[in-house]
């Protein structure tokens, strides 16, 4: 048997004597817990020390609480906490299990410079006890004659606490005695005695480093003292050791413990402390093999622990040899060696090895502090000609009324002035500082992304709808797979074609699918969800849950059908963070870090902007505020067409941009028009009604775009410009632009967090299914107007073919108009080029904006101001034969049949608000259809 397992036959725990975040990450702590019966971690200032002070471990964590406006002393505790409560999380299924050992501890040291403050220890004490909020964490405080006193109150406050620097057997029975005192002056207050628990750290292998010495000098002098000092060489500690367990065994019977055991008390357990080896002539167990016995702790370094698993040969040797120990005690001061006065020596030289390497972490984590607090943000340059007098008023306006102080005050009417949309706002703003939440975060998804890839999952899929896929899908396209991540694929869409595209190209049974859906009751996800879970379940039978993860907020339903289907792990994320504002939540780094991605960096970046913009102080300049009072001072003046250039490495960030901005502004017959992934032209197809916006990187070359958007500036038109270092400054990005639209959104005077016209398009659906339901198939609500060449076109225009019903619908284009296609197709390369080719034939005849989104993922983004927005749409409407359709389990329908109510669902709600439609059913192939159509355009 592993000796490490073996040990616990003879009722000894064996703890760690270290800890850091990379082996809570990696799973090596985990498995040593499973693997290795280890029962618990200890720490101290010396370890942190190594683990903070001498790595890169915790540089973005630290510059991210820097950037906070924390202090250096805060960063340390943020940390240490933050590790002791990942470890606490690791061993708390051993601690609830293991009622009456006492096992399942991490202890947190106060800090060193508190080792002769009695008050300071206290309320150090009882601070890291509430901060950790874990019930076995355990609070290291030294045995000083000033400790004792703090040891009781703890003790009596209820808190564990783990007795550290205890080196001679007088301070450890004092030790004992503030023990008992403490659980006294508990029971005394009415207060219970259970599960409060306490080990006493007896160190050892010091002992022997300073009383060698001695015993050595006095042997080389030979003699009858020689001979005596020879015989004692290594003995001190073992004998200390093996006499404070008779002194254990003493303390904890007779009438003073019955009592207190009685109400539920248990002992404080001796633990052996300072058991690595340090003499390189003993052999490397000595101090845990013949320290073996019952009802103790031993702690040590994970080389001690790695050997002891090699060759250890564990046995009760802790009552060996009593007599012998009680000769080397006795004999001791025949040497002129006086025991207590070195042990004493060794509490203040201790005390001194942690306040030293302490005092160099703190040195170390300042120079990061000062390092980071001299970052800067992204520039963004604001070109904007003779709108720029405007905008610079509003901006003072916004100033002179303390936006921004009352903006992170969350004071809603900055936006609304009635009470109901003032509640709605507050309830959505926990997106202000989710990113400092998620730093905390961090480690815990870091160890589940370790997790899954030692679990041998092999691929990434993210199914969700709208907020909840749009991050992932910008960090899939603006990032290489990271070293250490998983490829991924994003679902997001009820197209038949496009899941079974996923499901061809993913190996089923080590796939992680994530259903990520806010409220937990989006019928996509749920649906996504639904399909993959049988096909795992063909696989898998009742072990398919292993390969799926649930992110959704708090309560909802899908938590209990998830916990249900035996879901591998569900993330609750925040109910008052809205989907478009996700990105820095779990709904975006959870599949970003599986993607590999370093997602501590990201938040810092994150969090660098927030301090730009206000969060923590008076800014001269807030850039959010900057940019959110230009796009809606343009937009007031007509303006209202964000037109996004992007190098094509950031293609997809249109996606994120177009829902977060569009559904934020689009209401109330006001709003910003994202429009992205059309091709900058000639200066001459555009009207007065654009704004453009480029946002690339830094050094790299896009001279076609960077040559187009200055003749656009010199034409008059408003362009905007930011350059990133690298994608990593997304981070960045995400906020700049949440914020920005929630100061547009202020300009307008408009909520930015609801969704008032989106229910529309879900209410006509859900009729439609209902329909589908009880009759077996859609209902056809409308007649077509013209069928050719196997392409049919629905709209309130007429004509007797083809091109005069096209030519009539575009005929009622206006200039400030925006043409929206809207493709419930598959995704393909062919087609986008097609819808594509239709894109620049309007533009260049029409002159107006144009964009184009495949549904349904449209409907949880641009499709609000579709419908809330101002009347300046032509909206044209794909939909096809669906050759690729699919069952839905557990349903009447198919995808197919979903996808198309939910097509004719929107069209309906869009006719609702009076906008101008056009429907095209393609038949059995939409790009043989589309070039049909093209062919039909009579526009050159």
């Amino acid at each position: 048997m592993n000796p490490l397992v073996a040990i616990r036959e003879f009722d000894q725990s064996l703890w760690l004597d270290f800890i850091s975040r990379p082996i809570l990450i990696d799973g090596k702590l985990q498995r040593r817990i499973t693997d290795e019966a280890l029962r618990g971690v200890t720490s101290n200032p010396a370890i942190f020390a190594k683990s903070i002070g001498d790595s890169t471990d915790y540089d973005s964590a630290i510059k991210a609480l820097a950037l906070q406006g924390k202090t250096t002393d805060e960063i340390y505790t943020s940390l240490a906490v933050a590790d002791v409560q990942q470890a606490c999380d690791l061993f708390r299924p051993l601690y609830d299990r293991e009622h009456t050992s006492s096992d399942g501890y991490v202890s947190l040291e106060v800090s060193p410079t508190l080792v002769n403050d009695t008050e300071g220890t206290i309320e150090e004490g009882l601070r890291l006890w509430k901060t950790v909020d874990r019930p076995n964490v355990m609070i290291k405080v030294p045995a000083t004659l000033e400790g004792l006193p703090a040891i009781r109150r703890l003790i009596a406050e209820g808190v564990n606490v783990n007795v550290t620097l205890i080196f001679g057997l007088e301070r450890y029975r004092l030790v004992t005695e503030a023990f008992l005192a403490g659980l006294e002056d508990r029971a005394q207050a009415g207060l219970p005695l259970a599960r409060i628990d306490s080990v006493a750290s007896f160190f050892l292998s010091r002992i022997d480093v300073l009383i060698d010495p001695m015993l050595e000098r006095i042997a080389a002098e030979g003699g009858e003292k020689g001979a005596l000092a020879q015989s004692l060489v290594g003995e001190v500690a073992l004998a200390s050791a093996k006499l404070a367990y008779q002194m254990y065994k003493e303390i904890f019977s007779g009438p003073r413990w019955e009592a207190l055991q009685a109400q539920g008390a248990e002992t404080q357990r001796l633990l052996w402390a300072s058991t690595g080896n340090k003499n390189p002539k003993y052999d490397d167990l000595k101090y845990v093999e013949n320290l073996i016995g019952p009802k103790t702790v031993n702690t040590v370094p994970v080389e001690t622990l790695d050997i002891f698993r090699e060759r250890g040969k564990p046995a009760v040797r802790l009552e060996e040899g009593l007599d012998k120990a009680r000769e080397v005690l006795r004999r001791l001061p025949e040497l002129g060696i006086n025991l207590e006065e070195q042990t004493n020596f060794l509490e203040v030289d201790g005390a001194k090895k942690f306040n030293e390497p302490f005092g160099k972490l703190m040195e170390s984590i300042e120079k990061k502090r000062a390092a980071a607090l001299t970052q800067t943000v992204v520039a963004q340059d604001m070109q904007l000609g003779q709108y720029q007098a405007a905008v610079d008023a509003k901006i003072q306006e916004l100033n002179d009324k303390n936006f921004t102080n009352g903006f992170w005050d969350k004071k809603a009417d900055l936006w609304v002035q009635d009470e109901a949309g003032q509640h709605s706002i507050r309830s959505f703003m926990g997106w202000l500082r989710v990113a400092e939440t998620m730093v905390g975060r961090v480690p815990e998804i870091e160890q589940f992304v370790n997790e899954i890839k030692a679990a041998g999952f092999k691929h990434v899929v993210v199914m969700g709808m709208g907020g909840s896929t749009m991050a992932p899908i910008v960090f899939k396209a603006a990032f290489e797979q990271g070293t250490n991540g998983l490829p991924m694929s994003v679902l997001d869409t009820t197209d038949p074609g496009t899941v079974r595209q996923i499901e061809a190209s993913v190996p089923l049974a080590e796939t992680l699918f994530i259903v990520a859906s806010k409220s937990g009751t989006t019928a996509e996800p749920l649906a996504f969800g639904d399909y993959f879970y049988a096909k795992l379940k063909e696989l898998k039978g009742d072990k398919a849950g292993e390969n799926f993860v649930a992110i959704t907020d708090p309560g909802s339903k899908f938590v209990t059908d998830a916990t249900a289907a035996g879901y591998r792990r569900i993330f609750l994320n925040f109910p008052e963070v809205g989907g478009r504002f996700s990105a820095l939540s779990y709904f975006g780094l959870v599949p970003a870090a599986l993607y590999g991605l370093p997602i501590g960096e990201l938040l810092e970046r994150a969090i660098l902007m927030m301090r730009a913009c206000g969060a923590y102080g008076a800014v001269e300049t807030n850039p959010g505020l900057e940019l959110g009072a230009a796009l809606g001072v343009l937009a007031e003046q007509g303006r209202d067409k964000l037109t996004l250039v992007v190098p094509n490495s950031l293609a997809d960030l249109g996606l994120w941009l177009e829902q977060l901005i569009a559904e934020s502004t689009g209401k109330e017959g006001k709003g910003i028009l994202p429009v992205a992934g059309e091709p900058l032209g000639d200066v001459s197809i555009y009207g007065n009604d654009r704004v453009f916006v480029y946002v690339g990187y830094e050094g790299q070359t896009d001279a076609d775009n960077t040559a187009r958007l200055q003749q656009l500036q010199q034409a008059g038109h408003p362009v905007i410009t930011i350059l990133m270092k690298d994608a990593l400054d997304l981070g960045q990005e995400f906020y700049r632009w949440e914020v920005a639209t929630a100061v547009a959104s202020a300009v307008f005077g408009i909520n930015p967090f609801d969704q008032p016209n989106v229910q529309a398009a879900k209410t006509a659906t859900d009729g439609l299914m209902k329909v589908v339901e009880s009759q077996g198939s859609l209902p056809e609500k409308s007649q077509p107007v013209a069928n050719e060449n196997g392409v049919t076109y629905y709209s309130t225009v007429s004509g007797s073919n083809a091109a005069e019903v096209l030519k009539a619908f575009f005929a009622q284009a206006r200039p400030g108009d925006f043409l929206c296609l809207q493709a419930y197709l598959t995704e393909t390369p062919a087609v986008s080029e097609c819808l594509q080719e239709l894109r620049r034939r309007v533009q260049q005849a029409l002159h107006i904006a144009t964009t184009s989104g495949y549904g349904p993922r449209f409907l949880h983004s641009t499709g609000q101001y579709h419908k809330g927005g101002p009347d300046t749409g032509l909206f044209v409407q794909f939909t096809d034969d669906n050759p690729q359709d699919l069952a839905l389990p557990g349903r009447s329908y198919t995808f197919g049949t979903f996808k198309n109510a939910q097509a004719l669902g929107d069209l309906e709600a869009l006719q609702s608000y009076h906008r101008r439609t056009l429907r095209v059913h393609l038949g059995k192939g939409a790009e043989a259809g589309l070039k049909t159509m093209l062919a039909a355009l009579p526009l050159a």
